[in-house]
């Protein structure tokens, strides 16, 4: 007489998705731990002082890692994702959008951010691997020259210059912050105003070598464009 094994692997599987649910959980919260720490004692912050951010010990703290680079790893991509998140709203373009909200909204967070966690841009400036600061540089700028060449084509621009372009604004605001914080010989609103118009000169410079005059505090005449299904995510 043969006989039926019966197979209950349902409620492990079960158990199984919690239980790496569960870990991913604590790993997260203990990489958002590690960002205050190195928000609070700098881009050297040790082991201990993150797990104590996180209010655990050093040893359940590397259960969840794989070595100390782990870690710092996971940390860097966290602090790159959470400068994204605050930026990445403000370049957005619609019918109403100046040239001078535009830039301002967008570099004066990005100043925001650096005024508010020099730490942490010094532990992402230092970082050796790709997927630090060069992470929020390459998408800010790829983002930045999908909206010039979206402006520079139905101006009838080239949109060959809005890469490099692109990547030329983002570095120097970039480069620009960081001498700030080193310095600061001025105000945060006052650098703010320096950098956006040193932005906006680049922009308006390429603009009238195409022979397109743009002026910084009137609403671009994109109405008709931002009904285009192309530019949904952008106006979105």
């Amino acid at each position: 007489m043969s006989r039926t094994i019966i197979r209950e692997s349902a409620p492990t599987d079960g158990r199984r998705l919690r239980w790496t649910q569960h870990r991913a959980e604590r790993r997260a919260a203990f990489v958002e731990a590690g960002v205050r720490a190195i928000d609070v004692y700098g881009a050297g912050a040790s082991a201990e002082q993150i797990a104590e951010a996180a209010n655990v010990s050093r040893t359940v703290l590397y259960r969840y890692f794989r070595d100390r680079e782990d870690l710092r790893q996971a940390i860097a991509e966290c602090a790159v994702q959470q400068v994204l998140d605050s930026v990445m709203p403000k370049l957005r373009l619609t019918s109403d959008s100046t040239p001078h909200q535009v830039i301002h909204a967008t570099v004066s967070v990005i100043v925001g951010w650096l005024d508010e966690h020099p730490n942490l841009y010094y532990f992402l400036r230092n970082r050796t691997d790709v997927s630090s600061l060069e992470s929020v540089e390459k998408t800010l700028a790829d983002t930045v020259a999908s909206l010039l060449k979206l402006v520079m084509v139905f101006f009838g621009m080239s949109s060959d210059v809005a890469e490099p372009g692109a990547y030329g604004i983002v570095g120097f605001v970039e480069a620009s912050g960081g001498w700030w914080l080193q310095h600061r010989t001025m105000s945060r609103d006052a650098f703010t105003e320096i950098v956006c118009t040193g932005v906006w000169h680049m922009l308006s410079g390429a603009a009238r070598d195409a022979g397109v005059d743009l002026s910084y505090d009137e609403p671009l005449p994109l109405g008709a464009l931002t009904q285009t299904p192309q530019t949904a995510e952008v106006t979105t």
